[in-house]
């Protein structure tokens, strides 16, 4: 082999070293205190598919949840929300627009006590330090 194939081939090694020994991941995202916010009061944002619009009355045996999430750079992690003992999950909100997204993890679903999800930042925001708000709507028994 010539020096120059070994020195491009050594290169390439280094580059996959990281990915080869197993480097270490991103920090989940943390979680801040919940508010929760109550029957009779407004909602500051939609929550998709339970018809409550932002502005709207928080209805009757429902209540949101609101907690502050800062990321620690992308992170595949799943965090989990609850809705405590009472309450079931029964949709997911974010303010528009929002530093972090979020995905349902994989074999999680609503109508639980608790959900899974994964959060992620759009391609302009930087994930780490980015911060946002995620709103759960419980149904509360």
């Amino acid at each position: 082999m010539s020096p120059r194939i070994l020195t491009i081939g050594t290169v390439a090694a280094l580059a996959l070293a990281p990915a080869a020994t197993g480097a270490a991941a991103a920090p989940p995202p943390t979680l801040g205190p919940v508010t929760i916010i109550t029957a009779g009061h407004r909602t500051p944002v939609d929550v998709a598919g339970n018809h409550l619009h932002q502005g709207a009355t928080i209805r009757e045996g429902t209540e949101l949840r609101r907690w502050l999430v800062t990321m620690h750079g992308a992170s595949n992690a799943a965090v989990t929300l609850s809705c405590g003992p009472r309450g079931t999950q029964i949709g997911l909100a974010l303010p528009d627009p929002s530093k972090v997204g979020l995905a349902l993890a994989h074999g999680t679903g609503y109508y639980h006590e608790t959900i899974k999800v994964h959060f992620y930042t759009p391609p302009h925001v930087t994930a780490d330090g980015a911060r946002g708000h995620i709103y759960a709507l419980c149904r509360i028994a």
